[in-house]
């Protein structure tokens, strides 16, 4: 069992935007402190769990553990206590798209609590009662894009946010902001290649189960990025954000 040990330190640029005034690190930060220990692409991810927040200050240890049928299985924790866990998976094809957003978006409220650059809906292209397709952009200055591209695992966080907004809509007596957390990745495959910055992409949200605060989503982005999330959205008042700063 390979251990290795993160330190998240108070300035990091993970916790730009995410979230103003209330900084936590972005649940899919996890894959990517993964990824760097297997020195390899994850290409798919299943049955993780995101058990806490992890905030500004804080040393974490990853423990990275062979699974079957190729899957690796990791554990991060905290001073002994668990933070988060569950299965990757590396190499294999990349055969999937990227897909463009096929209508010109709008402006819309602010209905996310993140700021740039963390945050990465730029537009609304449709939504329903259960379901909502958005435009996406990685923008350059993310603090995970490198010479450009983004891992294609990001788009979990752009559907995220997605459903963060459809969450924000259905709450017609008080659609403002809340911040919310990326809790579990049941089924997820990344079959793209990286995602270049500045490229706008389309990812889609639908509702599959709810119990509030907790819900289920199964997202797409295009065929690059497929899979099934869950989110927790915060319910009191004091966490929510008061940014009111343009676009999407």
């Amino acid at each position: 069992m390979a251990k290795d040990e993160i330190e998240v330190p108070a300035d990091s640029p993970l916790f730009a935007g995410h979230f103003p005034g209330h900084p936590i690190l972005p649940g899919i930060a996890h894959l990517e402190f993964v990824e760097r220990a297997l020195g390899s692409p994850v290409t798919a991810a299943r049955s993780v769990r995101l058990r806490r927040p992890v905030v500004p200050g804080e040393t974490l240890e990853l423990a990275l553990l062979p699974g079957e049928g190729g899957w690796t299985r990791f554990e991060i924790t905290h001073q002994g206590k668990a933070v988060s866990g569950g299965a990757v998976a590396t190499g294999g094809e990349r055969s999937g798209d990227w897909e463009e957003p096929a209508a010109a978006t709008g402006e819309f409220p602010i209905l996310l609590p993140h700021a740039p650059p963390a945050r990465l809906i730029r537009g609304v292209i449709e939504v329903e009662a259960e379901g909502i397709v958005c435009a996406a952009e990685i923008p350059p200055d993310h603090p995970l894009a490198v010479e450009g591209c983004a891992p294609a695992f990001l788009a979990i966080e752009a559907a995220a946010q997605a459903a963060a907004v459809l969450e924000a809509l259905a709450r017609r007596d008080d659609p403002s902001p809340r911040i919310g957390y990326l809790v579990g990745i049941r089924e997820a495959r990344f079959a793209a290649p990286p995602l270049p910055t500045g490229r706008p992409f389309q990812v889609s949200a639908r509702l599959s189960g709810s119990a509030p605060p907790l819900s289920i989503y199964e997202i797409a982005a295009g065929a690059a990025v497929t899979g099934t999330i869950s989110t927790y959205i915060t319910t009191d008042a004091g966490s929510r954000t008061t940014d009111t700063a343009p676009g999407g």
